[in-house]
């Protein structure tokens, strides 16, 4: 278990039971997209930068899993990073570096289950990460009520959400009308405890090398399945 308190530390002392790590049964979820969603305005990437937020009536609740559409039916190598707060946060805004404060909360391989089509949206379904390989992340609404994610491959398979408005550029990003100024984006998809943001998709990988005048999409929205326990 990971809870996220502001510094970005795991805490060891909260264990959970090998059926709890591997089963969905007691969690909800929910997709970032469905139906017709999934097969327009698409665009492919390595990776996304994205935020979650609770609700304002929300107190706490942990992400549990994730499951990622990609446009691959063969294996790939996956990567799930998280930190307290906005993924646009940097110390050095000349020098920016992304990935600063990110920590793993899972890593492996999953097989891909490809691209939907417009017959094809009732049945098909995004590519699972095992709940046992994910580490649970506590978002908390007393001190951490954001939570930035960058999900990765190693390859550009990833399928990222246009935003209807385009935004391919830093200055058309979108600031979601409350005080934080670095909260830059719109709500790509909400359910009663949490909302989604858009955010930027990196057409490179690892992050570290990416140069976001040059890697980045902005406006571009995580498509996947979000698996979390209020």
């Amino acid at each position: 278990t990971i809870d996220v308190d502001g510094d970005g530390q795991k805490d060891a002392d909260e264990p959970e039971s090998p059926q709890e790590s591997e089963s969905t049964i007691s969690l909800s979820s929910f997709a970032t997209a469905s139906g017709v969603d999934l097969t327009l305005g698409l665009n492919k990437a390595y990776g996304i930068l994205f935020n979650l937020k609770l609700n304002p009536d929300v107190s706490s609740l942990s992400i549990a899993g994730m499951d990622l559409y990609l446009d691959t039916t063969s294996h790939v190598h996956y990567e799930v990073w998280a930190k307290p707060g906005l993924w646009q946060t940097v110390d050095d805004e000349a020098n920016p570096n992304y990935m600063k404060d990110f920590y793993p909360v899972s890593h492996g391989t999953i097989q891909g289950k490809g691209l939907c089509t417009p017959t094809s949206t009732k049945t098909c379904d995004f590519a699972t990460i095992p709940i046992r390989d994910f580490q649970k992340v506590a978002m908390l609404a007393a001190n951490i009520k954001r939570l930035a994610v960058y999900v990765t491959l190693d390859s550009d398979d990833l399928i990222v959400k246009d935003h209807p408005g385009d935004g391919s550029e830093e200055g058309d990003l979108f600031n979601d009308g409350e005080d934080e100024a670095m909260d830059h984006s719109l709500v790509q998809a909400s359910n009663p405890a949490f909302r989604v943001f858009y955010g930027a998709s990196v057409l490179t990988y690892p992050l570290q090398v990416a140069d976001p005048a040059t890697d980045f999409r902005y406006n571009k929205g995580f498509l996947g399945r979000i698996w979390y326990r209020d």
